[in-house]
């Protein structure tokens, strides 16, 4: 596991069952130390940003990150965004409320390299990413999830 907004010990075992990557104890610590992150630079890791911060969206987006899974959509003051070989992949909500995540992935510059839709969860709240599997676990809205692999974020 990189790092993950985990809420709860349900969650957190959910998580370790199917993405078991460090000891549990050490999951539940949420992520791991910054200093290794670092050194492995071809590891996709989640990163939280400020959700006054995101980059131009593509028209019919919108960011809509929440803070809780199972309470309506309360939104968060950050968003999980997946870093990988030098691309930042956003998960944007479609504006007419479909059951989808719009992966758009950026370049340093900002610019577009990618924009993938992907069925399954919207209003994004936590990602895992997985040095084992090579995917990124992303919990939306109601806990549905959606698998990415890493070959899918980066240039």
């Amino acid at each position: 596991m990189i790092k993950a907004r985990l809420s709860g010990v349900a969650i957190a075992a959910a998580f370790a069952m199917s993405y078991f990557v460090m000891p549990f104890f050490a999951m539940l610590s949420l992520s791991a130390p910054a200093a290794a992150q670092d050194n492995k630079p071809n590891v996709a890791r989640v990163v939280f940003v400020p959700t006054n911060k995101p980059p131009p969206m593509p028209a019919g987006l919108q960011l809509a990150c929440v803070s809780l899974p199972n309470a309506g959509a309360p939104t968060s003051e950050t968003c999980p965004v997946v870093q990988y070989k030098g691309i930042s992949t956003w998960a944007f909500s479609y504006q007419d409320n479909r059951t989808s995540l719009a992966l758009v992935s950026y370049n340093a510059d900002n610019k577009i390299v990618r924009n993938v839709e992907k069925p399954g969860a919207r209003y994004i709240w936590d990602m895992l990413s997985s040095e084992r599997t090579q995917t990124v676990l992303m919990v939306g809205q109601a806990e549905n999830r959606i698998t990415v692999n890493w070959s899918e974020l980066g240039p």
